[in-house]
């Protein structure tokens, strides 16, 4: 389960870390000037609060509706254990692709700034380590599919 969440975890997030690190870099040597226009202070703003949104706070909120399931069921399966993970991971990449919108825009340095860390804390946070993976289990008191163990 852990290296199958850890290869949809590379697989997603990877590819915006490596697109935000080169657009950023073209731009710092001034191999690349951006875009032709420049994205409005509004914008900025509106997408700088939308990247701290979905990189803080939708996973927080995931986790506490997911959690409150367990008040009805008492348990989850492995199965749903595995998909809340994923939705998590793909959340977390949203933010990862919103810091290399931003790169790629030149955004003003504080909203950039902004938007990479909401990035850089939601794919560390969300990194499906072991340890992780396994404390998560317990608190959401995953079953094994077919056998009700815990």
């Amino acid at each position: 389960m852990i290296k199958e969440l850890k290869k949809t975890y590379y697989l997603l997030i990877f590819p915006a870390v490596i697109l935000t690190i080169i657009a950023y870099l073209l731009f710092y040597f001034k191999v690349w000037g951006g875009v032709a226009f420049s994205p409005s202070r509004n914008f900025s703003i509106i997408f700088f609060i939308v990247a701290i949104t979905i990189g803080v706070a939708l996973p927080i909120f995931l986790r506490v509706y997911f959690f409150s399931k367990l008040k009805t069921k008492h348990f989850t399966t492995q199965g749903e254990f595995i998909r809340y993970q994923k939705l998590i991971i793909k959340v977390a990449a949203i933010t990862a692709y919103l810091a290399f919108i931003a790169a790629f825009l030149r955004m003003e340095t504080f909203y950039f700034g902004g938007t990479v860390l909401a990035a850089i804390y939601a794919i560390y946070y969300h990194y499906p380590s072991e340890k992780k993976i396994k404390f998560d289990q317990k608190i959401f008191k995953v079953q094994k599919e077919g056998n009700g163990e815990g």
